[in-house]
Formats: structure tokens, C-alpha cells, sequence
């Protein structure tokens, strides 16, 4: 059976929430379903409602929407408020993460890469997880072809973490066709991410 497809693109929240819930509430354990979405705001608002419904929400970036893919899960209906997740407390939002180098810490390059590693691989399961990750200078080859953290990188960026990577920076080493993961990005929108961010982490 094909996935069923809500189109929820244009619309702001908690309308996407609202025609998620129902179209999850009409399935049985297991069907899954489709939705497309165009703001990020209603994007992380969303796959936080699924998140926490145990949807298993796998989130893709289609360059002009986002497609969310869920499964029902076989614990009843979606219970709750959805318009409480278009108003999350800033204190419980996630953090954006700045990756600026090649390892984590100062020290041992060796074993900051190897730190650098098992934080990304660890991330996944943070709670809340990071609203964005900023990639930037030496950063950008974190998420180059055959760096130890893209595996990781993908993991996150399917659960709906935005990242971005510095153009500039890929342009500058000269790696902009070996980016494995990630969106390039511009000064601007890192900007952006930095100024709404309620914290900063720098690893």
C-alpha cells in the first residue's frame, strides 16, 4: 500500500499538525503517511508532534518542500493539543551546534577527532535535539566524503536537523563536490540561525 500524502505546503502551523493528527488517527498500526511542508518553523514543529508520538518521523529535504514520511504507531491516538507545539517554550528549544574544525577540544588533534565522533553519533539521542548545525572554516570537512561524522551527520539531518554548511568555506578548501551531507548555505542564513538561536553550542 503507498503512503498516504498531505499536502500541507503553504500553510501555516498548527494547521499541518491538525491534518497530521487526523490522517494518523484514521490509520492502523503500521500504515504510514506523507507529508509535505515549506517552513521551517512548521517543519521542527511537526517532527517534534511525531517524535513524541512514537511516528518514527524520517524527514527529507526536496530543495523547494520538505517530505516528512511517519508510521502509525500501534499506541492509539495522537493525544494532546497540537497548537501547544506551535508555542514550545524558548528554554526547551534545541540549540544550534557549531562545528568550526576537524576535532572537539583543545589538545590531542587525534583524540578530538575521535571526541568530535562520538558526540555526533551521540546526538541523535539528546534530548532536545540540536535545531540546527552550523559547519563553518575548517568545520566544512565534518561533512565531506569519508569523514568519520557524515554517517552521523545523516542520522540527525533525518530527524529533522537543519544543516547548514559555509559555501564560502567548501569554495575556499575546494571540496564543494566531495559534500556528502548537509546543505550549502551562505553567510546570511548561518547569520539567521545564530541571531533566533535561544543557545550556541561551540565544539
Amino acid at each position: 500500500m503507498s503512503d498516504r500524502t498531505i499536502d500541507a505546503r503553504g500553510m501555516p502551523c498548527p494547521q499541518p499538525l491538525m491534518l497530521t493528527k487526523k490522517a494518523l488517527d484514521g490509520l492502523n498500526s503500521g500504515e504510514r503517511i506523507r507529508v509535505l511542508i515549506d517552513n521551517d518553523v512548521a517543519r521542527e514543529n511537526l517532527m517534534r508532534f511525531l517524535r513524541d508520538h512514537n511516528s518514527n518521523p524520517q524527514f527529507t529535504d526536496e530543495k523547494l518542500f520538505y517530505s516528512i514520511a511517519a508510521t502509525k504507531s500501534g499506541e492509539g491516538s495522537a493525544t494532546g493539543d497540537v497548537a501547544a507545539y506551535c508555542a514550545a517554550p524558548v528554554e526547551f528549544a534545541g540549540p544550534v551546534l557549531v562545528l568550526n574544525g576537524q576535532s572537539m577540544g583543545s589538545g590531542s588533534e587525534e583524540l578530538g577527532k575521535i571526541l568530535l565522533q562520538a558526540c555526533v553519533n551521540t546526538l541523535k539521542d539528546v534530548t532536545p535535539l540540536p535545531r540546527a548545525i552550523l559547519c563553518y572554516n575548517a568545520g566544512v570537512f565534518v561533512v565531506a566524503e569519508g569523514a568519520p561524522t557524515v554517517a552521523g551527520l545523516k542520522q540527525l539531518v533525518a530527524q529533522g536537523v537543519t544543516l547548514l554548511v559555509c559555501g564560502t568555506c567548501v569554495d575556499y578548501f575546494g571540496i564543494k563536490d566531495r559534500i556528502a551531507v548537509g546543505t550549502i548555505s551562505n553567510m546570511y542564513d548561518i547569520l539567521q540561525q545564530l541571531s533566533n538561536a535561544a543557545r550556541v553550542m561551540t565544539l
